[in-house]
């Protein structure tokens, strides 16, 4: 009997926990569920006879301690500040670990003592990251060993409400992480590789430059904005000489536009507090970002600053979320970040009856003998109701099937790995089919710069 803990019951774990319970009688799996939340915990296991849900704090280092000794694979879906305490339990306790998030530096520089216990560290096993690495791949490497040479890649991805679901000027609702959607971008400057020149973009021009990309499905063509830093992917995709490599993030047309008045005139900034704010109004608010003189009412004045008609669809996006109103702003104290979030979770709330799609396109353009290719690959994936979205599906699935590969032995990689080896991505691209998780794929000969 092998002993699976899972740390963390929130939405991304929904489908993980699903697949893990689906296999745990045939396999003959224990599974322990760990939530501050405990009722959560319970909901997710119901009354599954392999399973059992517990009470979880981080902060207690014995229950922690406890908890992965009993464990053959530890999967944390915890908050990703948190996985370095945990596999720093893991190592001491000699068990296997796997989580969806991206590696830490903390997480990396346990590669070394991971191996010589004979332990797997699997890191970055969702959507984005993840399901990216593994269908690029998969790719990549099939392009190389041919002996075709990769000229241009590029991926898109983007958690996205349904088109059925639309029902606001800005095409978005929050379908994952509303904070992180705010801050989207902050932090340094998008870096990428175009026709062999590295680019730099800072956040206060990032959603001034985007790609217009075609995408399977009802959305036609979305636009997309550079995402965080591509450069490393150079490396981790074995394209060190590629001369074009982006990696961006998926909005509808027009999106951009409007949040970057958001973003020039500071309002999501995250640094500092915002002295007294419940006694203001928005609209009192977003004039102490505007210029001293002009028009007294707010919404003409924001108008004339960004140089827009009161009828143009970005004032009609900007016009939706109240945001120039007498509405009063509820939190003390908040940051301008605060203030704009509190705003947003009710305009771009996920309603229970709305689904979510999630979409990711990879374009490869290479050469090879003689001839240029241009290579599609793209997934757009429905959520099935309000609990099994297709961020939490796309997190869930590949997580679950990276956890049953490793407890029945068939990664024989050890150390701290994401999923861009071919032991690893191959086997869980060809189950995930089974879920309607299936790339399109498309290939023309290309007459295009790359």
């Amino acid at each position: 009997m092998q002993h699976i803990l899972i740390l963390g019951a929130g939405r991304s774990a929904t489908d993980f926990i699903q697949y893990l319970l689906d296999q745990s009688l045939s396999h003959d799996w224990e599974i322990v569920v760990g939530d501050y939340n405990l009722a959560l915990a319970q909901e997710k296991v119901g009354s599954h006879p392999k399973a059992k849900a517990i009470f979880f704090d981080l902060a207690d280092d014995d229950l922690l301690q406890r908890s992965v000794q009993d464990a053959d694979l530890v999967a944390s879906f915890l908050p990703a500040h948190m996985h370095k305490t945990v596999a720093k339990a893991c190592l001491a306790h000699s068990t296997h670990m796997i989580t969806a998030s991206y590696i830490s530096p903390e997480l990396k520089l346990m590669d070394e003592a991971a191996r010589e216990k004979d332990l797997l560290f699997l890191a970055e096993m969702g959507a984005d990251p993840g399901l990216d690495h593994m269908s690029a791949m998969q790719h990549i490497d099939e392009i190389k060993s041919k002996g075709g040479d990769l000229m241009s890649f590029k991926s898109y991805a983007g958690a996205l409400v349904s088109p059925s679901c639309e029902n606001n000027p800005w095409g978005y609702k929050f379908t994952w992480m509303p904070m992180n959607v705010v801050l989207a971008g902050q932090g340094g400057a998008a870096r990428y590789i175009r026709d062999q020149q590295f680019r730099y973009l800072p956040y206060h021009r990032l959603f001034t430059i985007t790609d217009t990309v075609k995408v399977p499905g009802a959305y036609g063509e979305l636009e997309a904005y550079a995402n965080r830093d591509s450069l490393p992917y150079c490396e981790r995709y074995g394209l060190a000489d590629v001369p074009t490599l982006i990696r961006g993030t998926l909005r509808v047309p027009g999106y951009c536009e409007a949040w970057n008045v958001l973003v020039q005139l500071g309002v999501t900034d995250n640094t500092y507090r915002i002295a007294d704010s419940h006694k203001n109004t928005y609209g009192q608010w977003l004039r102490s970002y505007l210029p001293a003189k002009g028009p007294e009412n707010v919404e003409e004045l924001l108008a004339s600053f960004i140089g827009e008609s009161l009828d143009s669809p970005v004032m009609e996006r900007l016009r939706y979320l109240e945001i120039c109103s007498d509405r009063p702003i509820m939190r003390e104290n908040a940051t301008p970040a605060e203030i704009l979030l509190d705003l947003l979770m009710e305009k771009w709330k996920f309603a229970d009856s709305d689904t979510d799609t999630l979409i990711m396109v990879h374009e490869f353009i290479y050469t090879y003998k003689g001839q240029t290719y241009k290579r599609t690959s793209s997934l757009a994936s429905e959520g099935l109701d309000h609990q099994h979205t297709a961020i939490s599906r796309t997190v869930g699935l590949p997580a679950g099937i990276g956890a049953r590969l490793m407890l029945e032995g068939k990664i024989k990689a050890r150390g701290v790995h994401i999923p861009v080896i071919p032991e690893i991505y191959a086997p869980i691209l060809e189950e995930l089919k089974q879920f309607s998780l299936d790339f399109e794929e498309s290939e023309e000969i290309y007459e295009g710069t790359p």
